[in-house]
């Protein structure tokens, strides 16, 4: 027994099917499988499509995780630049003299900023800070510095007006050790003033240290 069959879909993603035939039943059956088949793999194909230009055009948005990094870099590379200014009493009359507010000197100190501090001292290399005391007296001196094995051991200085205090630096490890240790003590005067940090050590050759900060901590 024969069967006359007319099969006619919509357009579907731009292709329009239309068959006709007329087949023993059996493989009409067949037909219409295979048919349905087809079918499936033109709308799957379209499905395809069309997710790939919404993925492409998500792809194309900017990464709110990326852009977040680079507007945290650029607040950090902000606040890693060397700006001498004036130093002035924190709340627990501490002075914070660091390697970003102070004003370097000399032929080879370096400010670096991937480190926070002054690198490559040389003996006739100095950092000048400009202070203003409120709460004069005696001050614990709290040294933030590296320095390699080979070239620890000379003598630094501190000065305040007519105070003076030395000390040697000690050994750290390596240039990217940083370490932070009491160095002595030093009385301060009420008013505006500089605070020098200098070798004392004159040598040809050689570096002094890399310093981070000078931190003053009242004596109470």
């Amino acid at each position: 027994m024969g069967v006359a069959l007319v099969l006619t879909s919509a357009p579907l993603c731009g292709i329009s099917v239309s068959t006709s035939y007329l087949l023993p039943f059996s493989y009409l059956k067949f037909l219409k499988m295979k048919l349905k088949l087809k079918l499936i793999g033109v709308i799957a194909a379209c499905l395809l499509f069309s997710c790939n230009d919404e993925t492409k055009k998500n792809t194309d948005a900017p990464n709110p995780d990326t852009v977040q990094d680079s507007i945290e870099k650029k607040v950090m590379d902000s606040d890693t630049v060397n700006r001498p200014e004036l130093v002035t009493a924190q709340s627990d009359n501490s002075l914070l003299l660091t390697a970003e507010n102070g004003k370097p000197i000399g032929p080879s100190i370096k400010y670096m900023p991937e480190w926070r501090a002054f690198g490559w001292f040389t003996t006739a290399d100095s950092v000048e800070w400009e202070v203003d005391v409120r709460h004069p007296g005696e001050y614990e001196v709290q040294l933030n510095w590296s320095v390699s094995d080979e070239e620890a051991g000379k003598e630094f200085l501190l000065e305040a007006k007519d105070k003076q205090l030395t000390g040697v630096v000690g050994k750290t490890g390596s240039w990217e050790t940083f370490k932070k240790e009491n160095v002595g003590k030093i009385i301060l005067s009420e008013g505006y003033q500089k605070v020098v940090f200098r070798s004392k050590t004159k040598v040809e050759k050689g570096a002094l240290l890399d310093l981070r900060q000078i931190k003053l901590v009242a004596v109470k």
